[in-house]
C-alpha cells in the first residue's frame, strides 16, 4: 500500500465575510427550459441536495398546457446539469377532483433512513387562490408515489397569516425532529415565514409563536414580502436565506421586478436573527444581465464542506442561477493565531488512521465530517502527539476532518475512507 502524508495548515481569516459574501457564476444561466409541451413555459423552484457526491435537482416545470409538474436533473459540479429523460417529469398531477389535480410547484426534498421524501405544493384551479403543501416518496428519487390522497399540511383558518394558501417548504431533518419552514399567505397577500415539527416527516404540527420571520416595517426591504426559505444546519446552528421583496418593488411598475435575498440564523430553528448586512444578495448584482431578471428568487442553499463553500441556485424569469459563497467556519476570535501541522498516516485508510501533531495536544477535539456538514465522528479529551482515528462503519468516500483546541481551530483538511 502506498501511504500519503496529508499537511494540515492554519484557517485563516479569509472565511470571515462567507455566507454574505456571494459571488455569481459566469457559467449563469446554469438550467434553462427544455422546449416541450412539459416544460415549455418555464422552469422554477430549484430544490438540490448533495447525494454520493452527485448533485441532484428537483425542480418545478411549467407545461404549455397550464399544468404544474416536477422535473429531475443531475451534476457532478453544480454548473453543468443533465435533465432526466429529456426533461420528462418525475411526478405528475394528481387526477381529476384530487386536491392536486392541476399544478405542482416548489418541490423541497430530502434522504433520511427510509429513502427520499418530497414537500410540494399543490392545487386544482391554478386561476384562484389557494393551495397546500403534499408528500410523495421514493426509494430511488426517480420514481415517486403519493403519501395519500390529501395534503400533509393545510392552510390556516381564514383570518390566520397563513389563512389563504401555503407553498415553498423547506424541510430538514437533524436526526431527532423534522422541521418544514414554509411561506404563508394571508388575504392582504402579505408573504410570511413559519414554521411546523414532525417526529416522522408525515404527521405535523404548526408552531405556535408562527410566523417566526416577518417583513417588519412597511418602509424595508423586505416590507412586502418575505418568502420562500431554504435552511441548512451546520455546527448546531440553523442557517436561512430568504427572499425579500418591498413596496417600493412593486409601486414603479406593479411587478416585483427587484428581489433581494436576506440572511439569518438560529439555534432552534423557531427564534431567528437576522444578518445586520442584509440583504446579502439582489437582482443587479454584478454580473448583471437580463437573464437575472425577476431573480434571485426561491433560492436553495447547499454546503459542501470538502470545498468548504456555500452553493445557492436560485430562480429568475430565464432559467436558474448559481452563485457561491466562502466558507465562514468560526468568527475571527476563534481562528489561531498560530500555526500547526499534523499529518495523517496512511491517508488514505480502510481500517484506522493515526494522526500525529508537531506540537503537544492539551484537551484536543478532533471532529470528522461528511458530505453533508454532518458529524459523524469525533475524538475529545485529546492529550499528547498522537491519536488513532478507527473506521467505524464509515462508508467510502471523503471527508473532512477538523482540529480544535481551547475553542479554536488548529486545522483543517481532506480524509479519505477507502474499501
Amino acid at each position: 500500500m502506498k501511504y500519503s502524508i496529508m499537511t494540515f495548515l492554519l484557517l485563516t481569516t479569509q472565511f470571515v465575510t462567507a455566507q454574505i459574501t456571494w459571488a455569481k457564476s459566469s457559467s449563469n444561466l446554469i438550467l434553462t427550459k427544455t422546449i416541450n409541451l412539459f416544460e415549455g413555459t418555464a422552469v422554477g423552484s430549484p430544490s438540490v441536495i448533495d447525494d454520493s457526491d452527485t448533485l441532484k435537482m428537483l425542480y418545478a416545470a411549467g407545461g404549455t398546457d397550464t399544468k404544474g409538474r416536477i422535473s429531475y436533473a443531475y451534476s457532478l459540479n453544480g454548473t453543468t446539469w443533465s435533465k432526466y429523460n429529456n426533461a420528462t417529469p418525475v411526478f405528475d398531477v394528481g387526477g381529476t377532483g384530487n386536491w392536486d389535480s392541476h399544478f405542482l410547484d416548489t418541490p423541497d426534498w430530502l434522504k433520511d433512513g427510509t429513502g427520499y421524501k418530497m414537500y410540494y405544493f399543490g392545487d386544482n384551479d391554478n386561476n384562484a387562490a389557494g393551495g397546500a403543501i403534499g408528500l410523495a416518496t421514493s426509494n430511488d428519487g426517480i420514481n415517486w408515489v403519493r403519501s395519500s390522497n390529501q395534503p400533509i399540511l393545510l392552510p390556516g383558518n381564514p383570518g390566520e397569516w397563513d389563512g389563504l394558501y401555503i407553498e415553498s417548504p423547506s424541510v430538514l431533518y437533524d436526526g431527532v425532529s423534522y422541521f418544514m419552514w414554509y411561506s404563508g399567505i394571508d388575504t392582504s397577500y402579505q408573504v410570511k415565514i413559519g414554521v411546523a415539527t414532525s417526529p416522522d416527516g408525515i404527521n405535523w404540527t404548526k408552531y405556535a409563536g408562527n410566523p417566526v420571520i416577518d417583513g417588519g416595517s412597511i418602509y424595508s426591504w423586505e416590507g412586502f414580502s418575505i418568502a420562500t426559505p431554504t435552511i441548512i444546519k451546520r455546527n448546531n446552528q440553523f442557517e436561512m436565506w430568504y427572499c425579500g421583496v418591498s413596496y417600493y418593488d412593486i409601486l414603479d411598475n406593479n411587478t416585483v421586478d427587484t428581489i433581494k435575498i436576506g440572511y439569518a440564523t438560529s439555534t432552534n430553528g423557531l427564534n431567528w436573527t437576522k444578518h445586520p448586512a442584509n440583504p446579502v444578495m439582489s437582482t443587479y448584482d454584478n454580473p448583471y444581465n437580463i437573464n437575472e431578471s425577476r431573480g434571485p428568487w426561491t433560492p436553495d442553499v447547499v454546503f459542501r464542506p470538502l470545498e468548504n463553500k456555500y452553493y445557492m441556485w436560485y430562480e429568475t424569469a430565464y432559467g436558474f442561477g448559481l452563485a457561491t459563497a466562502n466558507d465562514n467556519f468560526l468568527p475571527t476570535n476563534q481562528i489561531n493565531s498560530s500555526t500547526e501541522i499534523f499529518n495523517l498516516y496512511p491517508n488514505p485508510f480502510s481500517s484506522s488512521t493515526t494522526l500525529q501533531t508537531d506540537n503537544f495536544l492539551n484537551n484536543a477535539t478532533l471532529t470528522v465530517y461528511n458530505s453533508f456538514g454532518q458529524t459523524v465522528q469525533q475524538i475529545k479529551n485529546i492529550y499528547g502527539q498522537t491519536v488513532t482515528l478507527s473506521r467505524d462503519y464509515l462508508p467510502s468516500g471523503l471527508y473532512l476532518v477538523r482540529l480544535t483546541q481551547d475553542n479554536k481551530v488548529i486545522a483543517i483538511d481532506k480524509l479519505v475512507v477507502s474499501d
